[in-house]
């Protein structure tokens, strides 16, 4: 009898049990929480995003003409340098042998042009002798001319031995770090300009008609998110580039020189203004949701909040232009 009652019992207690997870798994409301907004006065603009890559204008890849065994080195990678500066210079022992030899040629040939001359002078005989005699003048000629040729090719390349930088700027790349190293004419010296630096970023062609000269862009550097550079496009290629994703226009945006970060290779995005306003009421785009394809935001009335539908406007950044529906000052919430 007492082993029934006590099995009865603790029945009713799993049952209970089991009732009361249940309301509290199930039943149970959950709390909404939201997060709280209020509408300010601010800028905001509407933007065509480009990437885009820093590179130079000015620039120049100086190379030997034959390579050589370099006896001179100048600055290093980094230094800055000077127009008509002397990066490096070649042995030119083998070339002043090689001119000496060209003069003692053309001394040779002069004498023989010369001689062959005056032994003809004022006695060229009629017929065809004096064809044969034209032709070996002739030839002559042409063999003087081509040790003249042989001489001045020589200076040129004595000329060459040496690089010299044509412009103004910081020598990027050098492919020695001490004379006394054979180079081949394939190695190179780079020197840049600086200040000629520029963002260079593809336009597709579907775009084309919303850019022009002189607009307005905001750059962001990858490398520095915190610097904010505002400047303009300069020139628009004439010339289409064909991509794996289709035709594009190349686009240049002047870089301003006084943002000493800036390096060549720099990735960046920018953003070409197409619309800007001052001055106008903004919300995070987080605070708004869209219900049936309308803008709507959440109002509080007493404890209850309720849907409001809004006019929105341009939206740039993850901030949204309000143009009507809700005052400035007054709050709005969203779930989170």
């Amino acid at each position: 009898m007492f082993k029934w009652i006590a099995g009865h019992k603790t029945m009713a207690i799993l049952v209970v049990l089991a009732f009361v997870a249940g309301w509290y798994f199930f039943g149970r409301k959950p709390t909404v929480v939201y997060d709280e907004y209020v509408p300010t006065r601010s800028s905001i603009s509407d933007t065509l995003e480009l990437s885009g890559k820093v590179r130079a204008e000015r620039s120049a890849s100086l190379k030997f003409l034959a390579g050589g065994l370099v006896t001179y080195l100048g600055p290093k990678t980094g230094d800055t340098v000077k127009k008509w500066q002397i990066l490096a210079s070649v042995d030119t022992r083998q070339l002043q042998k090689s001119m000496e030899q060209k003069l003692n040629l053309y001394s040779i040939q002069r004498g023989t042009f010369e001689q062959t001359a005056d032994d003809n002078n004022n006695s060229v005989p009629a017929g065809d002798l004096a064809n044969t005699l034209k032709r070996l003048l002739e030839k002559n000629q042409y063999q003087l001319d081509n040790t003249v040729k042989d001489v001045e090719y020589q200076d040129l390349y004595l000329k060459l031995s040496k690089l010299v930088s044509p412009l103004d700027g910081v020598l990027v790349q050098s492919p020695i770090t001490t004379a006394n190293v054979q180079v081949s004419a394939a190695d190179a010296w780079i020197v840049v300009d600086p200040t000629s630096l520029y963002l260079s970023a593809d336009l597709d062609e579907t775009d084309l008609k919303k850019v022009s000269v002189g607009q307005k862009v905001n750059i962001t550097l990858d490398a520095y998110p915190d610097l904010k550079i505002v400047s303009n496009i300069t020139y628009i290629a004439y010339s289409p580039k064909e991509t794996t994703t289709g035709t594009t226009y190349e686009v240049k945006i002047s870089l301003s020189q006084e943002q000493t970060p800036l390096r060549m290779g720099l990735n960046g995005t920018a953003g070409v203004v197409m619309t800007e306003k001052d001055n106008v009421l903004t919300l995070p785009s987080s605070a708004i949701t869209n219900v049936a394809g309308k803008p709507t935001v959440l109002v509080k009335n007493g404890s209850k909040y309720t849907e409001k539908s809004i006019q929105t406007g341009i939206e740039y950044g993850g901030t949204v232009e309000i143009l009507g529906g809700i005052n400035e000052g007054e709050h709005v919430y969203s779930k989170k």
